[in-house]
């Protein structure tokens, strides 16, 4: 290849060259034609220095990144004349080795050098869990200024500090953030199913092994929200607007995103219980989750039974007693006996059809 015709070298090219040259097995024709090559363009010098920091880290085992592109290049020139070509076979076995070496060992240095990042941040790290307890709600300020509200019996695990470039948090049962806005270090909410992706948002989590649906409520701002996938990289199933609700079915890992009234999901974080139109199933799970009491019905057709209301730090009893004046149902509590460890049982509520009055 002709002189004039360095400008129009492909990337395997230039790769053979610089490997035969750092090599030492470069013959001057090729040096010269690098010569040319590098002294072309400032990108190009760049671009070289690059390859030589990485062979010289691979070859020298050195941990100082301190070579200087001038200092460098002249060396090459220096090599000018004092090498002579190869034999043909040789000549094109370097060349060919150079085109996959290169790469693979630009590659293997970044990854290297991400690996042992991740793991230094990692050993720095030093995580907190909290806890809520039943029918209590808990509220921290983690490191970077955001809040969360944990539900009851919600558990969250976090770093003391964020010294990483991403903000992970992990969670088990229902949460509330108010994000603080880093859009250089994302906010990562990762759950068993789910894993939620922001940067400042004010949004609901709720993976609470009660349910057989992981939800996320978006109330201002922008998530994206990933699938896990066992062995493999989380998959992005949506990026969420204000006032969705995304239920995700956790056994057939099908999803819907609706346009919702988004305080309903999130009003418990204010100590309110609020339905619209739901049916008393759902009633009675939330509010067994809340007070962590066993309810059951006891009628089928009680399932389907619609009921609005809004509960606002009401005790156990006052809202089975509001239900039962505003509702078809009667209840009753089964008398809790101790077990063989000497401790109770949880309480449990039977709800079942309330009898007709008599004309």
């Amino acid at each position: 290849m002709k002189n004039s015709d360095m400008a129009d070298y492909n990337q395997e090219e230039i790769n053979s060259l610089i490997a035969a040259c750092l090599a030492g097995s470069a013959a001057a024709e090729d040096l010269d034609r690098l010569d040319k090559w590098v002294s072309g363009m400032e990108e190009n010098k760049i671009y070289y220095q690059r390859m030589k920091n990485i062979w010289d880290l691979w070859h020298n085992d050195v941990n100082s990144h301190d070579v200087h592109v001038d200092s460098a290049y002249l060396k090459v020139q220096d090599r000018l004349g004092i090498f002579r070509k190869p034999p043909v076979v040789l000549s094109f076995l370097l060349k060919a080795a150079a085109i996959l070496f290169l790469p693979m060992l630009a590659g293997s240095y970044y990854l290297g050098t991400v690996r042992h990042e991740k793991q230094a941040i990692a050993a720095r790290q030093v995580f907190n869990e909290v806890s809520a307890a039943f029918g209590t709600r808990s509220l921290l300020t983690l490191a970077d200024g955001s809040k969360v509200w944990l539900n009851s019996g919600s558990r969250l695990k976090y770093p003391r500090d964020f010294s990483g470039r991403l903000r992970e948090v992990f969670l088990t049962g229902e949460a509330y953030f108010e994000v603080e806005s880093d859009v250089s270090r994302p906010f990562i909410v990762r759950t068993n199913k789910l894993n939620v992706r922001a940067t400042g948002t004010r949004f609901n989590v709720n993976v609470s092994s009660l349910e057989k649906t992981s939800q996320i409520t978006l109330v201002e701002g922008k998530v994206t929200v990933c699938k896990n996938v066992a062995g493999g990289k989380p998959v992005e199933i949506s990026h969420m607007k204000p006032s969705q609700h995304l239920a995700f079915d956790t056994l057939s890992e099908s999803f819907n995103v609706l346009t919702e009234d988004t305080y309903k999901f999130i009003a418990w974080k204010d100590g309110k219980l609020i339905f619209r139109n739901e049916p008393l199933e759902q009633v009675i799970k939330k509010i067994g989750y809340f007070y962590n009491v066993d309810i059951e019905l006891k009628d089928e057709k009680l399932k389907e039974y619609r009921y609005r209301a809004t509960f606002e730090e009401e005790s156990l009893d006052e809202i089975l007693d509001l239900l039962k004046m505003s509702s078809p149902v009667d209840y009753r509590e089964i008398k809790r006996e101790p077990l063989p460890d000497g401790s109770f049982p949880k309480k449990k509520i039977i709800i079942f059809p309330a009898r007709k009055k008599r004309a």
